[in-house]
């Protein structure tokens, strides 16, 4: 890579830190190494906290106003949502149909290094465990455990990984984002700095 393209990338890339600083202010809280693609919705902002090493794709949405906790390692692809609030619908003093004005909220919790494919959707009151693997197109409406491989609509366990060896990589710090990139420094891999 020649001094000219790592200047421009140097550049562009000095104005993507300064919008996302901008961004995470708003937010509960946010970690290191943390990057949301340009093209990102989140409502509830304040109710939102991000760990260590998290990624999230393009047209990434959020509506957090009943809380959501991403934690450390996470890679969230393309095209996801994630609902903490729903109209009410059923309850014995619904006020209207097919719903009245109230929101019912529940919060949402995804744990450590877990890799949520592209066009995923997680509903409200999901608690997704560390080191989940949530296959693309599915939507989560329940509870997922510590190392389930899901996929479908709704979600369902396919598999379960290698949890032996995920503890080992785990124990040993290699997440891939800590690993590979560091995008409070610049969007280039490590290796080529």
């Amino acid at each position: 890579m020649n001094k000219l393209t790592k200047l421009h990338i140097q550049i562009h890339d000095y104005f993507e830190r300064k919008r996302l600083y901008k961004l995470y202010s708003a937010f509960g809280s946010v970690g290191r190494n943390v990057h949301m693609h340009k093209k990102c919705t989140v409502s509830g902002r304040k109710q939102l906290k991000i760990g260590d090493n998290v990624w999230t794709g393009e047209n990434f949405f959020v509506k957090a106003e009943g809380g959501v906790k991403i934690g450390s390692g996470t890679i969230i692809s393309r095209n996801c949502e994630i609902w903490t609030s729903n109209h009410n619908y059923n309850s014995d003093d619904l006020q209207c149909i097919p719903y009245d004005k109230r929101m019912v909220k529940k919060p949402v919790n995804i744990g450590e290094n877990v890799w949520i494919g592209s066009r995923v959707t997680i509903l409200p009151g999901v608690n997704i465990g560390e080191g989940a693997v949530v296959g693309a197109g599915s939507v989560v409406t329940g509870n997922v455990p510590k190392g389930a491989v899901i996929g479908g609509n709704p979600a369902k366990v396919i598999k379960y990984r290698n949890l032996e060896l995920y503890d080992k990589l785990k124990q040993e710090g290699r997440i891939y984002l800590d690993v590979e990139y560091d995008y409070d420094k610049s969007s280039l891999r490590k290796s080529q700095w």
